[in-house]
């Protein structure tokens, strides 16, 4: 018995009927995520910005507070050690004579804390951190310098990695459902993707809802790939029954029109668009490919085969 159960998608033509019943909503704007609708086309966007907003730009920013506590700790050890070294050079010499620290009767102690300090009585960064580590590495300095040392390649890798993602996470292109052409398509990193609308597959579970496409691979393999939709934007649960509105909402625009789901708007796009620094471009080549896919996908039967149930055979 296998470990791992493998779950496969099923066609949405399993569900046609219950969808195209579904009361909508048809004064409310349409349901999340979809964020585009007019005559000819119906766009849905996925979760992978706001997860981005959600998971690491809060990690980014609670980094960056560790490593202002972390400043701000080193920087108080710093300052009252400055402070205490001065109150004990004061003392010395209020009780010894100003010459005291000269002189060769001086302690070797009172006289290293004494050559601590600059001509102008402060404490330098160097002669601090000297102190900090090496002086007093019986009793702590060397925990903390390996402390410290750990902190800071902590944080020279992962802020600067967790900079680059956030800054270069590109907004991901909706998915189209093309009424005209009853074809869905989106495009990734330069690769198309597309399936006929009559041929969509789809799993739902808890967390998120997968639509799935085919596409070429770089070795112009045709490949499976799945767009992840969360529409409670909560990236650990969604939960199913928010995925029937917006699969009805799909099916009833690609079955009547634009008309039917949403007669008050000739077109409608949302306003929730999150911040990113950059957009994922359409291929120049993009026709071509789209073509390139619907073809090989019309004229080679590659997909999961079905049984009489019409549900997913798995491969032995």
């Amino acid at each position: 018995m296998a470990l791992i159960k493998h779950h496969y998608p099923i066609p949405l033509a399993n569900k046609l009927k219950a969808l195209l019943s579904f009361q909508l909503t048809k004064e409310a704007p349409p349901p999340t995520p979809i964020v585009y609708v007019d005559e000819h086309a119906c766009k849905l966007s996925n979760n992978s910005m706001k997860a981005r907003n959600m998971g690491l730009i809060p990690l980014l920013l609670m980094i960056l507070f560790t490593v202002y506590l972390n400043i701000d700790d080193f920087c108080i050890g710093w300052e009252k050690k400055e402070k205490s070294t001065q109150h004990k050079i004061k003392f010395y010499k209020r009780e010894y004579g100003e010459n005291y620290f000269l002189s060769p009767r001086v302690h070797p102690i009172d006289k290293r804390n004494y050559e601590m300090l600059d001509e102008n009585g402060d404490l330098s960064l160097s002669n601090y951190m000297h102190y900090r580590y090496y002086t007093t590495a019986k009793v702590g300095g060397t925990y903390r310098l390996k402390k410290d040392i750990s902190l800071l390649v902590f944080y020279a890798v992962t802020i600067p990695l967790l900079l680059f993602f956030i800054i270069r996470f590109k907004r991901q292109a909706p998915m189209v459902f093309d009424r005209d052409k009853q074809i869905v398509y989106l495009w990734y990193k330069g690769k198309v993707r597309a399936q006929h609308f009559k041929d969509l597959r789809i799993y739902e579970d808890f967390q998120m809802m997968r639509i799935q496409t085919r596409g070429f691979d770089k070795h112009n393999n045709m490949q499976w790939a799945n767009f992840m939709v969360q529409p409670r934007h909560n990236p650990y649960y969604n939960g199913k029954d928010a995925y029937e509105p917006v699969l009805a909402f799909i099916c009833q625009f690609m079955e009547y029109g634009r008309e039917h789901v949403m007669p008050q708007h000739e077109q409608w796009q949302s306003d929730d668009k999150p911040f990113a620094f950059f957009d994922d471009e359409k291929p120049k080549d993009f026709e071509q490919q789209l073509n390139a896919v619907l073809t090989h996908l019309s004229e080679n039967d590659t997909d999961i085969p079905l049984d009489k149930d019409n549900l997913p055979i798995p491969p032995v």
